[in-house]
């Protein structure tokens, strides 16, 4: 399953929070402005900003902000049509302070912000610097009680090339 900016697009999501619609490659550098895009990674990439999402719902709300993964984007191929949930965890230097319960709320939280309108995609995606990559899948393996095997770790060239090459 690949990109569809279209689907994306048409989510009730970004449509009722249309200013939280952002360059992918943006998020990226406000996440970590050290990160080399050679110069954008993402060429014509839209995703929702669930952050800002539950900024605005929170607000709304008169309620504290859940923890929310950082971005979703719609995937497809011929058959099926998904909504990936993607964290960029760029700024961790010691991966001990990774927490299992943080974590388990940063989905359980978008996938309340996204509700049923489209499947959400199985694999929830954490996304590293290369050079954590290991030590990250090691730190979700020993976590106890045990992180769902679908908390996926990977760094930013390996989303591209599954999503969006």
């Amino acid at each position: 399953m690949k990109y569809n900016k279209v689907e994306t697009l048409k989510h009730v999501i970004a449509i009722s929070y249309a200013n939280c619609v952002k360059d992918y490659n943006q998020i990226v550098l406000d996440e970590d402005d050290s990160i080399n895009l050679l110069p954008t990674i993402f060429d014509n990439v839209q995703v929702i900003d669930l952050d800002c999402v539950e900024k605005k719902l929170a607000g709304n709300e008169r309620r504290n902000q859940k923890s929310t993964m950082d971005t979703t984007f719609a995937i497809s191929d011929s058959l099926r049509l998904e909504m990936l949930l993607v964290e960029l965890r760029f700024n961790y230097i010691n991966l001990a302070n990774l927490n299992r319960k943080k974590l388990l709320d940063k989905v359980a939280g978008s996938t309340s912000i996204l509700g049923s309108s489209i499947k959400i995609n199985n694999d929830y995606i954490f996304i590293f610097k290369s050079n954590l990559i290991e030590q990250a899948k090691n730190r979700l393996l020993r976590m106890n009680p045990v992180i769902p095997s679908n908390y996926i770790v990977m760094d930013l060239q390996t989303l591209f090339d599954t999503y969006f090459k």
